[in-house]
């Protein structure tokens, strides 16, 4: 048996994690049929800063093991927070026995080897032209965030905190480094590993009596590519701009909504349409769709799990490489992502790799794509806004959610800088502002792309999500907005 894992480790590696997993496998009892182990180490390290100081400086290691069981077409899933052999061994006894009282549900058992996901085409969208996925696959993890240490956050955040004193403002943000190593591992012979970083950085930048605001951020898997001087010169810039907030009326307005206020709507398609179990369950905007359009002809959105933009990370949690898939093509209905369990339920579907995070997912959402692309443009945020004749400028968006899961209806007030343009120039900041409006409807609006940029949503930056994004800025005809703050 191999000796357990040191917490004092700042890398376990492929090697010690399924020779770990090897063993563990070894104490399950004769009557489990299959077991299934997936073992994640994370180390999650995060300075924060408020008033321009650092305030905060955390460091946190999770163990996670989830175990499967596979008796008499029945599987049972438990998961424990501990490598000790005798507690790794009772949690298996116990996810056999609830197996064995459960149902026959002609489970089709585990994968045998990490290849076996694969490419669907779903019945309507044969003839749909599919954007071949990135060729290559990057790293999903970089040496420079893997090895980055307090003393680094806190030079990166001095260079924020140096602009925004010197422009007599008050910077709060954080920058969290994320390393997580995946291990899988089941007695059918699957074994698979793979090792990720992550890299997040944010500004939020106000006037000293909070009434004005400004925001900016960066991810990557690599915290050399981020760039803090920017990060405040934009936090900076739109703080300054952001004063003397008039009301504007509720109505439709032309916008450019920048990548971050993209994601925000995107995730509403992402969650309740592109994953196999809401098209299974006649949840999905794509529901008999396949082929038809669903919003402007020249959206191109796809799962693509490869794109060095896009956090890229070849595996899922079955132990199956994921696979890049066409979303929305042309403005039509094109796919969905599938785990091993939704696939099972169609003939001729296989996994395309996207079992979900156990411990994270969003209730009992099924797979869903977590490395979302769109087709871009070249145009900066300012050549966008110089095409607007009378619009706004949206940030950011706060605290979204989804009224009509079928619609993809969004909700959400705007902040940390909203803008009136008139004749391609800001001329006011407006007081925050609630959109209620069909992503769909407004992605069939879209006049103009702009440059993309690597982000995430509201709620998975704030962690209570899964999904990254490589999007560009939007210039939209219609952007509908149902009220107004008194901020």
């Amino acid at each position: 048996m191999s000796a357990p894992i040191s917490e004092n480790n700042l890398l376990y590696g492929r090697e010690k994690l399924l020779n770990l997993l090897e063993d563990f496998l070894k104490l399950a009892p004769a009557e489990a049929t299959q077991v299934e182990l997936a073992l994640e180490i994370e180390q999650v390290e995060v300075t924060r800063y408020a008033h321009n100081r650092i305030h905060q400086n955390v460091s946190d290691q999770d163990t996670r093991l989830w175990v499967r069981v596979l008796v008499n077409g029945a599987v049972a899933s438990l998961a424990c927070n501990s490598l000790e052999p005798a507690r790794v061994k009772a949690t298996i006894a116990q996810a056999t026995t609830t197996a064995r009282r459960l149902p026959d549900r002609s489970h089709s058992g585990f994968a045998t080897h990490t290849e076996a996901s694969g490419q669907n085409i779903e019945p309507g969208s044969e003839g749909l032209v599919i954007l071949q996925p990135t060729a290559l696959v990057p790293s999903s993890y970089f040496d420079s965030t893997l090895y980055q240490t307090p003393d680094q956050r806190a030079e990166t955040i001095g260079q924020i905190v140096e602009l925004v004193n010197i422009a007599g403002l008050d910077g709060y943000g954080t920058y969290k480094t994320t390393r997580n190593e995946l291990a899988v591992a089941n007695t059918l012979g699957l074994r698979a590993y793979a090792l990720g970083t992550s890299g997040y950085l944010k500004a939020l930048v106000e006037t000293m009596d909070g009434t004005s605001a400004g925001y900016a951020d960066q991810l990557s898997r690599d915290v050399t590519t981020l760039d803090p001087v920017q990060v405040a010169n934009i936090a900076i810039q739109k703080c300054r701009l952001n004063h003397h907030q008039i009301e504007l009326p509720a109505g439709d307005y032309e916008a450019v909504l920048e990548p971050n206020t993209v994601a925000d709507l995107i995730r509403f398609m992402v969650i309740h349409g592109c994953g196999a179990q809401q098209l299974q369950d006649k949840r999905s905007f794509m529901t008999d769709r396949f082929g038809e359009q669903v919003t402007g002809s020249e959206i191109n959105l796809w799962e693509d799990p490869h794109h060095p933009a896009a956090m890229p990370f070849p595996l899922d949690y079955e132990g199956l490489q994921k696979r890049a898939v066409p979303l929305v093509i042309g403005g039509k209905a094109a796919g969905v992502v599938y785990d091993r369990g939704s696939a099972a339920r169609v003939s001729d579907q296989v996994s395309t790799g996207h079992a979900l995070n156990p411990w994270t997912s969003i209730g009992d959402s099924g797979p869903l794509p977590q490395h979302i692309v769109m087709q871009a443009g070249t145009r900066s945020i300012d050549e966008l806004v110089r095409g607007l004749k009378r619009g706004l400028i949206i940030t950011r968006l706060h605290y979204t959610h989804c009224p009509d899961p079928r619609r993809v209806v969004a909700t959400g007030t705007t902040r940390d800088g909203t803008f009136l343009v008139e004749n391609g120039e800001i001329v006011v900041a407006v007081k925050n502002m609630r959109l209620t409006q069909s992503v769909l409807e407004m992605l069939s609006t879209v006049e103009e792309f702009g440059e993309p940029k690597t982000c995430q949503d509201w709620w998975t930056a704030n962690g209570m999500g899964v999904t990254n994004y490589y999007l560009p800025a939007l210039r939209v005809a219609r952007c509908t907005f149902t009220g107004s703050t008194t901020f």
